[in-house]
């Protein structure tokens, strides 16, 4: 069974990726919050998948090292990659900490770098490999109010399109995708469950669609990227969004 890593998989989209793909991969789920990642594994292995936890801060040279040594250890080679770690900073410029800035953009580039450099030379000698990174609509449009957010999305779109065109010929396919608004609980975060109805039925109006996407559907769109049915599909992002943005 083929090993898959996703970042980020406590909870949200990197949690609803890593139950879809437990049917068919041995599932490694890291995230920062150890104890919310191994009862996120545990839940996917009492309903019947293949998954494993590990403790990760993405944005620490030494922290993504270790994880790699454990799963070379417990589990064995990684065949895929999902770069889905990130945090969520929506604040108007003059507000934005230069700890914030850095710390954003850490986490979603440097993350994202860190991660990829670490799977690269065992896809390479296999000459086979697939990676997703996680963009956003903000990849490509900027955004109001999240100028860090906006900026470190598109760091990781051009990181995206320059791995793929470093390591194509090595038969290593690697693509984004940008997500529109989605509901999970860190889009949610700090409203209360009045002001969440109210935002949400908002935003959701700015959608073509009418409605805010769920985690489940860009787990859909990342099981396509990262298999064999995307074959010739590489450097690109894609955007689940409801319509609001074409790309």
């Amino acid at each position: 069974m083929n090993t898959v890593l996703i970042t980020g998989a406590a909870s949200g989209i990197g949690r609803a990726t890593a139950e879809h793909l437990a049917a068919t991969m041995h599932v490694v789920l890291a995230d920062i919050d150890s104890e919310r990642a191994e009862a996120a594994a545990d839940a996917i292995a009492n309903s019947g998948g293949t998954a494993s936890a590990v403790s990760v801060n993405v944005a620490d040279a030494q922290s993504v090292a270790a994880m790699m040594s454990w799963i070379d250890v417990q589990i064995g080679p990684v065949h895929a990659l999902f770069n889905n770690a990130g945090i969520d900073r929506h604040q108007p410029l003059e507000d934005i900490a230069e700890d914030d800035w850095d710390r954003t953009l850490n986490v979603h580039v440097k993350g994202t770098f860190l991660c990829t450099r670490a799977v690269l030379p065992q896809m390479i000698a296999r000459q086979e490999g697939a990676i997703v990174n996680m963009g956003s609509d903000y990849s490509v449009k900027g955004m109001k109010n999240g100028a860090a957010y906006a900026a470190a999305k598109t760091a990781v779109y051009s990181l995206t399109k320059s791995l793929a065109a470093e390591f194509a010929s090595d038969g290593i396919r690697v693509n984004a995708v940008g997500p529109g608004p989605i509901e999970t609980l860190l889009l949610r975060d700090g409203r209360s469950p009045e002001e969440w109805d109210a935002w949400k039925s908002a935003r959701s109006k700015l959608v073509p669609m009418g409605r805010l996407g769920q985690p489940s559907e860009v787990a859909s769109l990342v099981d396509f990227l990262l298999s064999d049915r995307s074959s010739y599909l590489t450097g690109q992002i894609i955007h689940p969004n409801g319509g609001q943005i074409s790309w």
